[in-house]
């Protein structure tokens, strides 16, 4: 590991300073942590299970946090992004600002080097990569760049709107507005709605509940609703089965049904 506090000292490791305003595609998704579609200002892991802060970055240990600051995250938690497989036997360089230090790790088509510092460390898992960063401590962590070849470009903040984009192919935090569709099997009631995803996303998502309404009437519980999302693009009808049996004159079939929903295709 080498620690960097200008370009000038990244120089003289990769021999290259890039001309100003130029960059190249950060190959992570969300690197300056900015997209937070699940709205927390903090997220905790009892180290069960893996679980996503800030869009596309996880952490699986005990008693960790991850929190959402002004300009990036602080978080005690080594946290991790998956990302398509790198190419065999090319150069990449892995970049990232923690607590305003700048950080380098040169990865070779698949392995990593060696180093006594495990602030940056790059993994492999069943034929996909993960690359993981591990905080000493508490530190605030504010982007992340993962460049092909051996060039350090000077960090460029994506546009906000392009990063969204990129997240909500693999989550998407939305609202459902269904119709009253009708009776199912003679029994389950039925509304129906277009499922409208913003862009397609990578594969058909998991969907969890929010909050599920029925202006005028109520809330209902998760357990009584069922989102069949059979799609992973935009504009294809979907049915909600409210999973009980409701009379024809009840209040439930006046009004249309909302739902607010997460779904997610993120790789764990």
């Amino acid at each position: 590991m080498i620690y960097y506090n200008n370009y000038l000292a990244v120089m003289k490791k990769y021999h290259f300073l890039n001309p100003k305003g130029v960059t190249a595609h950060n190959l992570l998704i969300n690197g300056d942590f900015q997209v937070n579609q699940r709205g927390q200002s903090s997220y905790t892991c009892d180290g069960t299970k893996r679980v996503y802060g800030v869009d596309m970055w996880s952490f699986s240990k005990s008693n960790t946090f991850m929190k959402v600051t002004e300009n990036g995250i602080e978080t005690n938690a080594p946290i991790s992004q998956m990302f398509e497989k790198l190419k065999s036997g090319v150069k990449y360089t892995a970049v990232c600002n923690i607590d305003n230090v700048i950080h380098t790790k040169s990865i070779v088509g698949g392995t990593y080097d060696t180093g006594t510092s495990q602030t940056i460390m790059y993994l492999t898992f069943n034929d996909v990569e993960r690359i993981v960063i591990t905080p000493n401590d508490t530190q605030k962590i504010n982007y992340v760049d993962l460049f092909e070849g051996e060039v350090v470009y000077k960090h460029q903040k994506e546009d906000c709107a392009i990063a969204s984009t990129r997240c909500q192919k693999f989550l998407y935090v939305g609202t459902f507005y269904g119709m009253p569709y009708g009776y199912q099997s003679g029994t389950k009631y039925h509304y129906q709605g277009v499922t409208n995803f913003p862009v397609k996303m990578v594969s058909v998502p998991l969907i969890t509940f929010a909050a599920i309404n029925v202006p005028n009437v109520g809330s209902l519980s998760a357990s009584k609703v069922s989102l069949d999302v059979g799609n992973d693009y935009l504009g294809k009808t979907s049915l909600v089965d409210l999973g009980i049996t409701i009379p024809s004159s009840s209040d439930y079939i006046h009004f249309p049904l909302i739902i607010d929903f997460i779904a997610s295709c993120e790789p764990l």
